[in-house]
Parts: structure tokens; sequence; C-alpha cells
């Protein structure tokens, strides 16, 4: 190891004891600063440090130490990371209905993926002696950056997926809507009626939608909202409709009716194109692997009797 190597590395750990000895001491004044007020507010009936620490280890593991790992990961990086990159983020969080992963949380998770396959590239680049050049560089840079996609295609998959249980839910969800409405229930209570039946995405939301009326928005706010947390084509048409509706004074039932008729045709239409998909589908393991695997059991046995022959 040269000296310049040698004085690199000495003032990298240098400058990290630094920074840690700076952290130890802001956290150890937070700490006071913390009790005083609490003492402040609460006199004698503070709760003990057991009883805070008891509090703290009830809660579960990943809300006590991977949470607040990812969310240290992502501020390291968050800075650099574009703002409409951040809203996209955002958006697909909020279509995959994942409960509790916020957008720092999301992206620490894809820094530590990242950085985990790279670790794990440059181990084995280093056990197997591999030479420093620019093409291992650029594959260790290719499985960083599968690793720092592989949460942001776990998500996508978690979209596609719940957006066709959605989808496929919905003319049942339109019919009992209808029922209820012809009725004399009102559209609340008719929402009421599915969440009590049924325990799915769609009723969940729906769910959410009583949930942001009772707190004060309006029912069209409600509905757009529900457009923009699905991204279904189909739920967009059912908010379009009846917010229409709701404007010109349309009886809600009517629109329900054929928007349940329009559901079912678009269902079955669905239904036909992935079954005209499937003889596609089908080829490239028909041609890949079960052809190969019969020429073999079929014209193997003919192999040696050809060479004896000489052919």
């Amino acid at each position: 190891m040269d000296t310049l190597t040698l004085a690199i590395l000495i003032s990298v750990m240098a400058g990290g004891s630094v920074l840690l000895v700076v952290w130890g001491l802001v956290q150890s004044r937070r700490r006071p600063a913390l009790s005083d007020r609490l003492e402040r507010y609460l006199g004698d009936e503070r709760p003990s440090a057991d009883l805070f620490q008891e509090i703290e280890l009830s809660r579960p593991f990943i809300d006590r130490v991977i949470f607040p790992l990812l969310r240290r990961m992502a501020r390291l990086f968050s800075w650099m990371w574009p703002e409409t990159r951040l809203r996209a983020s955002q958006q697909l969080l909020l279509m995959s209905g994942a409960r509790g992963l916020g957008i720092v949380e999301f992206l620490g998770l894809r820094l530590i993926c990242g950085v985990s396959l790279l670790g794990v590239g440059v181990l084995y680049c280093w056990l197997a002696e591999f030479p420093l050049s620019f093409v291992n560089i650029m594959m260790l840079g290719v499985v960083a950056f599968c690793g720092f996609s592989l949460p942001k295609f776990w998500i996508t998959r978690r979209i596609t997926r719940r957006q066709g249980q959605i989808t496929n839910a919905l003319p049942d969800a339109l019919d009992m809507l209808t029922i209820t409405i012809e009725a004399g229930l009102s559209f609340e209570s008719s929402l009421q009626e599915i969440m009590a039946r049924w325990d799915n995405d769609l009723s969940r939301e729906f769910a959410r939608v009583l949930r942001d009326i009772g707190m004060g928005q309006s029912r069209r706010a409600s509905l757009n909202g529900l457009g923009e947390r699905t991204g279904v084509p189909d739920i967009l048409s059912f908010v379009t409709a009846l917010n229409q509706a709701d404007e010109l004074g349309v009886s809600i039932g009517r629109v329900l009716k054929t928007q349940s008729e329009d559901m079912r045709v678009r269902r079955r239409q669905r239904a036909h194109e992935k079954a005209n998909q499937a003889p596609v589908k089908i080829m490239f393991p028909l041609v890949f692997l079960i052809f190969p695997a019969i020429f073999a059991v079929l014209l193997g046995p003919a192999v040696p009797q050809l060479l004896n022959m000489g052919v």
C-alpha cells in the first residue's frame, strides 16, 4: 500500500470518527431536552423509563428497526432524486395499496437492495480474483441497477394484480349497488352493505371513500380520489358516470344499472381476448421445451445406428 492510499484511508477513518462523535453529542443533548419537556408537562405523572422501553419493545420489529433504517438510508440520497420521480414513486405506492410503506421507506428499500447486490457482486469478484477491467465494472453497475430496480418491479407486479382483482370484482359490486339503491338505500348505505359482505381490495377502497366523506370531503372529491388510488379504467368510467349523474340530476340507480351491464360486457370481452392469446403464448414452451424432448425420445435411439453406418 503506497503512502497516498494510506493517507486517504486515515483521513476517511478520521472524518468518520468525527461524524460519529458529533452525532453522539447531538443525540445526548436531545435526550435531556425531551426529559425536561416531559417533566414540565407531566410533572409527577411522568411515565418511567421502563414503561417507555416496554412500549417500544411491544412494537413490531419491522417498525422498530427496518423502517427507521430505510428512512435514514433514503435521506442520504433523496436530495439528488428529481421531484417528478418522487411524485411518480408516490403514485405507484398509492396505486399498489401498500400500507405503512411511504416514499422515504420505498427509496431506502431500493437503495439497500442496490447496495446489497453490488456488495455481493464485489465480494464474488474478489473471491474469484477477477481483474479490475472496464467490462467487470460495467457488469457490477448492471448488477447494482438490477438490485435498485427490484422494489419497483415488485410494486408494479402488485399494482397489476390488484387492478385485476378490482376489475373482476367491480361488476358484482355494481349489481349490489343497483339492487340496494333500488331498494331505497342511499349511496353511502349501499357502500356499507358491500363493506359488510365482502373483504377485498374494492371493498377496502369503498371503505376509504366512506371515511373521506365522513371527514367532510364531498362525494365528488372522494370518488375522484378512488380513481386516482386504483388507476383502473373501469373505476375511472364508473366515477365519471356518477359525477355526471350527480351534476345533471339523473337517477343514480339507472346509471349504475347501465354501468353494470357495460362492465359485464367488458369482462366477457377481456375473457375472450385472453382465450385468443393462449395459442400464441403456448407456442414458445411448445417449440423450445416440448418438441426437443419429443425429438430426443423418437430420434435418439436411431443416432447410434446412423453413426455405425457411417452416416
